[in-house]
């Protein structure tokens, strides 16, 4: 079986596994427009790793035709990470009987840099479009994941103004998750809904949407930010915030829907400043006379 044939039995697969359709359209884009262009419309069992993938990595650690930069090692994980589940897909079901990626170890990534802090927000929020800022409010108040995933997927619904929570559902790990709802942000909830046009959270001219990433990106610009940030630095900076100011880590790792306190743990406690030393300080002397 050629690798065309086996990505689309595996965007089959995704379909019928529910996967949201941005996902199913860039692993198809993936497929048709970055895997086959590298490594040829070549049966699967044909490829190895010497011959096939390391070229495949090499190719992908240059310079991006499109951004004229040199992709990142995160980039190349996730190429590779794709292409070896449509392989393990392939032998699974006895399409294919190899996986030329099989010893192929990932490489570690740096943490991201998180710049973004609460007065940046507040510069570009000040250059935001309305359905932007109102956008950036909601995604730092709740922490949801920026995107259809959750923050543009939002409904109206989904809020229980009587007790003060929202229930988000996360595409990517097929949960549901509990937030409670600060009091003050609740009462800007309440008025955004009076006047909402949509059943969604987030709207722009009496619709929903799918993306605000180039409106970010724009406001950005405007308000003079030149280091690297994204929108779903705002929900870094829920949590960060949070825990700076001496929230329990169990309670802000449910909040953001992390499938361990140690995921939370491993990804924001560096940011926390001081807690080290604040911990030695609870030490009570241990001294006789």
């Amino acid at each position: 079986m050629v690798l065309s044939e086996l990505g689309s039995k595996y965007l089959a697969h995704m379909k019928a596994s529910g996967r949201t359709e941005k996902h199913i359209r860039n692993i198809e884009h993936l497929v048709n427009h970055v895997f086959i262009p590298v490594l040829g419309d070549k049966p699967v069992d044909s490829l190895s790793y010497q011959e096939n993938m390391i070229p495949f990595i090499l190719h992908f650690q240059g310079v991006s035709s499109r951004t004229g930069k040199v992709r990142s090692q995160y980039t190349v994980n996730k190429y590779c990470d794709y292409l070896s589940f449509i392989f393990n897909f392939g032998i699974d079901n006895g399409f294919t009987s190899v996986n030329p990626l099989k010893i192929w170890k990932k490489p570690k990534v740096q943490p991201w840099d998180m710049k973004l802090t609460l007065d940046d927000a507040k510069k570009i929020m000040i250059n935001a479009e309305p359905h932007l800022k109102w956008a950036m409010e909601v995604c730092f108040n709740l922490g949801t994941r920026p995107g259809e995933s959750e923050l543009l997927s939002l409904k109206w619904e989904d809020i229980d103004f009587k007790a003060s929570t929202v229930r988000i559902y996360a595409s990517k790990t097929k949960t549901y998750r509990t937030v409670p709802i600060n009091p003050e942000f609740l009462k800007r909830l309440e008025k955004e809904q009076a006047e909402s046009q949509t059943g969604y959270v987030i709207e722009y001219m009496g619709r929903n949407l799918t993306t605000i990433r180039k409106a970010f990106k724009n406001a950005c610009k405007r308000a003079g930010i030149t280091y690297q940030t994204s929108m779903y630095d705002l929900r870094h900076l829920f949590a960060t915030t949070l825990l700076r100011k001496g929230a329990d880590l169990a309670a802000v790792s449910k909040m953001m829907g992390h499938s361990t306190v140690k995921m939370t743990a491993d990804t924001y406690y560096h940011y926390m400043e001081g807690e080290k030393e604040r911990a030695v300080n609870l030490l009570p002397a241990l001294e006789v006379a």
